[in-house]
């Protein structure tokens, strides 16, 4: 951890953030208004009944690329003399937190704005909502924030933005609120293409036929949700010789012994789904347990575990990542938008970026900044 001279902790690396009750990346706890796709249904239902075949922004918004957030020079000269500070606070530490956090700097860095802090709320709604009461003591021009619970972390926003603080979300929103007046601009990954993308390489890997197992997020996080009814959208639209044998998880922890069951009630298993990195570790500690390498495995996200088996040619046969640093430096630029005046777009999406063993180093280096980890160099031999 480092700790800034705020008194804000943050991350300097860690393993992409897990709990009972949220995911990554891409990660976020609580549907809230971003459930406008989902209708009705949100959570395990939503994940097991709905339909995704877009991703959709707030209030239907077309996801727009990182590209269209531009500066003059005329407008970061401004930027950069206009003593401005902004505060970043996540949910968690992660490499991906990371990761964004390297985006972020270094975007405000190039526009003149320095960080008036760095939190760490450990899956904490109020500890997030007193990370921004905090903050707002150092009179930040704008606010980054990865909202644990939207609607619970609405009153200590609406005190940000009433103090005219400019706020960038990652992924999620308190209700009500209306970009332009309460938020300058959201960003986050193209969740269905995150989805669609594993599906179809691990439809491919299973040869295209057979049991696969689903292992689907039985709790409310919007970007999990929408990601795992996009893989199962995509396998029930395009390969009808698969078939879909479901489980729920709420807790990460415990996705060893749910796949372990799975196992045994299904033996014919030729593939299984988890929705990211972690629960996927789950998944090989049972595959191993049980001694079947028959089984091809799906994910998304960079973890050393999956990592590691997709470059030895282990039970992880697909794998897809977003961009974490493209999200950062995304949020950063709407930070500068908001002290700027300008109107940004209302969703930033970041591209799903498939993973395999020729491109793995590359995926380091362009989507986290950062070298892959020893165990991955030197299961590929490098």
């Amino acid at each position: 951890m480092r700790i800034y001279k705020d008194g804000f902790t943050g991350c300097a690396a860690a393993v992409r953030l897990i709990s009972p009750i949220i995911l990554s990346g891409a990660l976020v706890i609580a549907a809230g208004p971003l459930a406008w796709a989902a209708g009705a249904m949100v959570g395990g239902e939503f994940a097991t009944k709905g339909i995704v075949t877009s991703t959709v922004g707030p209030n239907g918004a077309q996801g727009q690329p990182a590209s269209v957030l531009t500066f003059t020079p005329e407008e970061i000269a401004k930027l950069q003399a206009g003593h401005n500070s902004a505060a970043l606070l996540f949910q968690t530490s992660s490499d991906w937190a990371d990761a964004v956090t390297r985006g972020a700097e270094d975007e405000f860095k190039s526009l003149g704005i320095d960080i008036a802090g760095l939190s760490n709320s450990n899956f904490s709604a109020s500890d997030q909502a007193h990370a921004v009461q905090t903050i707002l003591a150092k009179k930040p021009s704008g606010i980054v924030t990865w909202p644990i619970n939207p609607d619970e972390l609405r009153p200590a926003l609406k005190k940000a933005v009433d103090a005219g603080v400019k706020l960038a979300l990652i992924s999620n929103m308190p209700s009500g609120f209306v970009q332009g007046k309460d938020y300058v601009g959201l960003v986050g990954d193209d969740l269905y293409a995150m989805g669609e993308k594993t599906a179809d390489n691990l439809a491919k890997a299973m040869g295209e036929e057979g049991e696969l197992g689903f292992l689907y997020f039985d709790a409310n996080a919007y970007v999990v949700n929408q990601r795992d009814a996009a893989f199962r959208t995509t396998i029930e639209q395009r390969y009808p010789k698969i078939k879909i044998v479901s489980a729920g998880f709420s807790d990460p922890a415990r996705v060893f012994q749910v796949a372990s069951a799975m196992l045994l009630q299904h033996p014919n298993l030729k593939g299984i789904y988890a929705p990211w990195a972690d629960p996927a570790s789950g998944v090989l500690q049972a595959l191993r347990a049980a001694h079947r390498e028959d089984i091809a495995v799906g994910t998304m996200d960079l973890s050393n575990t999956v990592a590691v088996s997709l470059v030895q040619g282990g039970a992880i046969k697909a794998l897809t990542v977003d961009d974490p640093y493209s999200i950062g430096k995304s949020l950063a630029a709407v930070i500068g938008y908001g002290i700027l005046g300008k109107e940004a777009p209302a969703y930033i999406e970041v591209p799903a970026i498939p993973i395999t063993k020729e491109n793995i180093l590359q995926a380091y280096a362009d989507s986290y900044h950062a070298k892959a980890p020893p165990e991955v160099t030197q299961a590929l031999g490098k």
